[in-house]
C-alpha cells in the first residue's frame, strides 16, 4: 500500500514536470514605471527606460509608462518625441511630459492619461503638439502659460477638466483639434491672445470661454452641444467668423455685463460672411453687401444678434454650415470654401487628360463634389473658388437619375480681394445623393455632352462588371 502511494505521488510530479515542458509558464510583463529625464545632452535617465534614440533627436516609446508623479521630463531642445502608440498613464498628479523653458519640441502620436496635466509648456516657444490622445488628466490635457509661437495640431481631447489651456500666451496656432465631453472648458484663454481654427469643440460645459482675452482669431470651428459653445468675459477685439455654432444651450454668452465684451468682429465681410447659427430663424431672398439686391447668396437678409450689447452682432450671418476642404492641384494647395444646407463630402479636383472626358479639351480643371440630402427637399451651395484653382465664368452641373448632367442656374458674386470667386446655385434632391461638378464655362452643348458621355460610359462599365462577376 505505501508502494503504490509513492508511486503515485512520484506519477503526479512526472505529468506536472511534463506540462510545464510543453507549456512554459512565463510571468506576465509588468509596466515601466517611474519618472524619464531626457537629459540636455541627449541621454536618457535612467538608462533602462522604455525610450530609445539611435541620433539623440528622434526619441521613441518602446513601451508603455507609468509614474505616480511625473511622466516625461524633457530638458533638451530640437527633438521629437514619438509615443508610437504607447501609453504614457499618471496617479491624477504631475506632469505627463514637461516642456518647460523647450524650443522646438515635437511630441507626436502618444497616449496620456490621469495626470494633473497631460502636457505642460511654460516659458516655452516653437514647439508642436501633434496627433495625440490626451484624456482623463485632473486638471489640464494641454496648459501654456507664458509660451508663444507653439502649434497643437490633430490632437485628441477627452475627459479632462480642461481640453487647452492658455494662461498669458500669444501667437499660438490650436488647429483640427478634437476636443470633446471635458468637465469644464472645452478651450480656456486668460489674458492671451490666439488663433483657434478649424476645432471640433463638442460636449462640453464651455466650449470656448475667453476672459480678458484680446485680439484672438476664432476661425472655421464646429462648437456642438455645449453647455455654453462660447463664453466671454471682459474679452475685446476678437475675430470670430466662418464657425458653426450647433445646439449649444447658449450659443454665445457674455457672462458678466460689468465687463462688457465689445468691438468684437463676427464676420469676415461680404460676400465671405460670417458664422452659421442653427437657430437662425431669418430668410434669404436678398444679396449684396447690403442684402438689398433680389437673388439669394447663401447669407441671411438679416443680422444676428449675439448678446444685448450692439457691438456684438453678426452681419452676415451664414444660412448652412461652413465647410472648407483642402485640394492639391500642380503641387499646390487651396481651400474651397462651401456653405450649404446638405451634407458636402468628397470634394476633389481633376484635370483632362489626353482628351478624356471626351470633348473636353486637353488640360481642362474641374471641381466635383458630393451632396447628400432628404429627397424631394430644394438645397443649396455657395462655394467660393480660389482663381488660382480655376477661373472664369462657370458651369454648374449636377448629375441626374438618369445617369445625365444637367446645368443648374447658379449666380457669381466677387469678393473684394480678388482672390475668390463666389458661385451660388440651388438644386433639388431627386435622390439622397447627387454628384455636382463645376467647370469653366465653354460651349455649354460641349460640356453637357461629354459629361452626359462619361456618366453613360461609367454606367455601363459598372453593368458589364456586375454582369462579369455574376
Amino acid at each position: 500500500m505505501k508502494g503504490k502511494l509513492i508511486f503515485g505521488i512520484m506519477l503526479i510530479f512526472f505529468l506536472l514536470s511534463m506540462l510545464s515542458f510543453g507549456y512554459k509558464i512565463r510571468p506576465a510583463k509588468s509596466e515601466w514605471t517611474g519618472t524619464v529625464y531626457i537629459r540636455a545632452d541627449g541621454s536618457i535617465d535612467p538608462p533602462e527606460a522604455p525610450i530609445i534614440t539611435y541620433d539623440n533627436i528622434t526619441y521613441t516609446l518602446t513601451d508603455n509608462i507609468t509614474s505616480s508623479s511625473n511622466g516625461i521630463i524633457v530638458e533638451r531642445d530640437n527633438i521629437v518625441i514619438d509615443g508610437a502608440s504607447y501609453w504614457l498613464s499618471g496617479a491624477n498628479s504631475g506632469v505627463g511630459i514637461n516642456l518647460s523653458n523647450r524650443i522646438n519640441v515635437t511630441v507626436k502620436n502618444l497616449n496620456i492619461k490621469n495626470f494633473h496635466t497631460g502636457i505642460l509648456l511654460f516659458n516655452s516657444q516653437n514647439n508642436n503638439i501633434y496627433g495625440n490622445s490626451i484624456m482623463a488628466n485632473a486638471e489640464y490635457g494641454i496648459c501654456l502659460n507664458c509660451s508663444c509661437n507653439n502649434n497643437i495640431t490633430q490632437n485628441n481631447l477627452e475627459n479632462n477638466k480642461c481640453g487647452i489651456c492658455f494662461l498669458g500666451s500669444s501667437n499660438n496656432i490650436i488647429t483640427n483639434n478634437n476636443i470633446d465631453t471635458n468637465e469644464e472648458c472645452g478651450i480656456y484663454l486668460l489674458y492671451s491672445s490666439n488663433s483657434v481654427l478649424k476645432n471640433n469643440v463638442t460636449n462640453n460645459e464651455k466650449g470656448i470661454f475667453l476672459e480678458f482675452s484680446s485680439n484672438n482669431n476664432i476661425i472655421g470651428n464646429t462648437i456642438t452641444n455645449n453647455q455654453y459653445g462660447l463664453l466671454f468675459h471682459g474679452s475685446n477685439n476678437n475675430c470670430f467668423y466662418h464657425n458653426n455654432f450647433i445646439d449649444n444651450n447658449y450659443q454665445a454668452y457674455d457672462l458678466s455685463p460689468s465687463h462688457p465684451s465689445v468691438n468684437n468682429t463676427w464676420d469676415s465681410g461680404y460676400p465671405s460672411g460670417g458664422n452659421y447659427w442653427n437657430d437662425y430663424t431669418g430668410i434669404d431672398y436678398h444679396n449684396g453687401p447690403y442684402q438689398n439686391v433680389t437673388g439669394s447668396d447663401g447669407i441671411g437678409d438679416s443680422p444676428y444678434n449675439i448678446t444685448l450689447y450692439k457691438d456684438n452682432v453678426d452681419n452676415y450671418p451664414l444660412m448652412g454650415i461652413f465647410h472648407d476642404f483642402e485640394v492639391i492641384m500642380d503641387n499646390e494647395r487651396h481651400h474651397i470654401e462651401i456653405i450649404s444646407n446638405s451634407t458636402i463630402s468628397n470634394v476633389t479636383v481633376g484635370i483632362v487628360l489626353d482628351h478624356y472626358p471626351p470633348y473636353l479639351p486637353c488640360g481642362q480643371k474641374f471641381i466635383m463634389l458630393s451632396v447628400e440630402g432628404t429627397v424631394d427637399t430644394t438645397r443649396f451651395c455657395r462655394v467660393a473658388i480660389p482663381k488660382a484653382l480655376l477661373n472664369g465664368t462657370y458651369t454648374v452641373l449636377i448629375l441626374t437619375n438618369h445617369g445625365e448632367y444637367t446645368a443648374i442656374p447658379s449666380c457669381e458674386f466677387s469678393g473684394p480681394n480678388g482672390i475668390y470667386s463666389y458661385i451660388y446655385f440651388a438644386y433639388k434632391h431627386t435622390e439622397q445623393k447627387h454628384s455636382i461638378v463645376i467647370v469653366p464655362e465653354y460651349s455649354q452643348g460641349i460640356i453637357l455632352a461629354s459629361f452626359t458621355l462619361l456618366a453613360t460610359l461609367i454606367m455601363l462599365l459598372t453593368k458589364g462588371r456586375k454582369k462579369h462577376l455574376n
